[in-house]
């Protein structure tokens, strides 16, 4: 083969070569763009989508606080309401004790629980034959009488005894306690034992009727 045309040949040969590695990178590049193109399609698509339930998860979580405001909010009402009723409820049993009249010395306790009152009443060195208790629909009084020592003393006009010191108040005394309930008053009862008098107080229970709406 001649020289001149091998040449030709071979110089036609590189340029299919170049052409065909041309056309190959083109084909690459072009893949290359088009797979960015995709890539950056779905992650725009997913990140749209993560956005999406980000604000789903952060609307769920509002509407949570928010009820779990509500439901605070509405607990904490209750309780004001509920130690503002217990609040009166003190006031009102608080000043009905508060007015329980006491002359002399008679010391007292007072409880309650749903059925009953109990009362308590200190009355040192007083036989019951000299206590008296008297009772309204909603008050309970005690009378009592206190004498000193001399009462225990056997004197006469040869021997007298004197007082020397006196410091236990004498005379009557009574003590009227006021319920903030009605009682029963035909049903009381009463014990003394050691200078204490132990009243038990039953409450009126009043029934409550169903009223039936037409």
């Amino acid at each position: 083969m001649p020289e001149d045309v091998k040449e030709d040949i071979e110089v036609e040969f590189e340029e299919v070569e170049v052409e065909t590695e041309a056309s190959k990178s083109d084909e690459i590049k072009e893949k290359a763009e088009k797979f960015r193109e995709d890539f950056r399609t779905k992650a725009e698509a997913r990140t749209e989508a993560n956005k999406e339930k980000l604000d789903e998860t952060l609307n769920k979580s509002k509407d949570v606080a928010g009820k779990v405001g509500e439901n605070l909010s509405k607990t904490i009402d209750d309780t004001i309401i509920a130690m503002k009723a217990l609040q009166k409820n003190f006031d009102t049993r608080y000043q009905g004790y508060k007015d329980t009249v006491a002359t002399g010395n008679i010391s007292i306790d007072l409880a309650e629980n749903k059925d009953f009152y109990y009362l308590q009443a200190y009355l040192a060195g007083i036989e019951k034959e000299d206590i008296s208790i008297e009772a309204t629909n909603n008050s309970v009084t005690i009378k009592a009488c206190f004498e000193n020592i001399m009462k225990n003393i056997e004197s006469s006009e040869e021997d007298p005894a004197t007082l020397i010191v006196s410091g236990i108040k004498v005379g009557e005394a009574d003590r009227t306690v006021t319920l903030t309930e009605d009682i029963v008053k035909e049903e009381i009862t009463a014990k003394h034992n050691n200078g204490t008098l132990f009243v038990t107080i039953p409450k009126r229970i009043v029934p409550k009727t169903k009223i039936d709406i037409e």
